[in-house]
């Protein structure tokens, strides 16, 4: 199903649009449903393919090293259906760059343009629409990927031995988490799992003191030489808790 249809179908339902783009670590720029004084409301969204995120995460994708970006594009009359664009002449840009257009291209998808992090300015136009050409745009965040470790254990304190942490990669640029490579260390020696290398099980020698620091690092490299996220995290053995 394309981005268009899921924004006609979120519309008619009376689903806030921007409900699309709400996660815990980005949030939409309001300008991406802008409204002109007759009531009319144009609606620039946007999605990231090829950009993984764990199924629990219930944020947007944002695209890095190898995603596709695809923006769609509907009008909705203070009637509250939807306008017919197909002969309208529509253009994207991104960054003063031509990236598609012609007429009725209500949607069209774009790599990512530069060096991550940074922001691309997506702009579409409609130089004839009735009333006077319209131009809306939307800030793209375009983003290196990221590591993260798992670590549940409240104030980073544990008793339990051994204990267990779970690398979360965020933003490769692959459809699946077993087409990365993880790399563990613990207090500087390194090691990984062959069956599960995405989690790193810590055992302590028998006698260890009580506050004794173990320091985690992890590096999750992707396909791509240059795709590479670090993360560290430093926990306390406590005897007790």
């Amino acid at each position: 199903m394309s981005l268009r249809h899921i924004i006609r179908r979120l519309a008619l339902a009376g689903v806030a649009l921007c409900s699309l783009a709400i996660g815990v670590l980005y949030m939409p720029s309001p300008s991406a449903h802008a409204q002109n004084a007759s009531g009319t409301q144009f609606l620039l969204t946007w999605k990231a393919t090829n950009s993984y995120i764990p199924s629990f995460y219930q944020g947007k994708a944002l695209p890095s090293y190898g995603s596709q970006i695809t923006a769609a594009l509907e009008v909705v009359l203070p009637d509250g259906t939807f306008a017919n664009l197909s002969n309208q002449p529509i253009f994207w840009y991104v960054d003063g760059t031509v990236v598609g257009g012609g007429t009725g291209v209500q949607e069209v998808t774009f790599p990512p343009f530069g060096t991550p992090p940074s922001t691309l300015s997506l702009t579409v136009s409609l130089p004839q629409y009735p009333g006077g050409a319209r131009e809306d745009k939307v800030n793209i965040p375009f983003v290196a990927p990221v590591a993260v470790i798992g670590a549940p254990y409240p104030a980073g304190q544990f008793s339990a031995n051994p204990v267990s942490v779970t690398a979360y990669p965020y933003y490769f640029g692959v459809a699946s988490p077993s087409s990365l490579s993880y790399s563990w260390a613990v207090n500087g020696q390194t090691g990984t799992s062959a069956e599960n290398p995405e989690v790193a099980n810590v055992s302590l020698p028998q006698g260890t003191p009580s506050g004794t620091s173990v320091d985690i690092s992890l590096t999750i490299q992707g396909v791509a030489a240059s795709t590479a996220a670090t993360a560290n995290q430093t926990l306390t053995y406590q005897s007790q808790l």
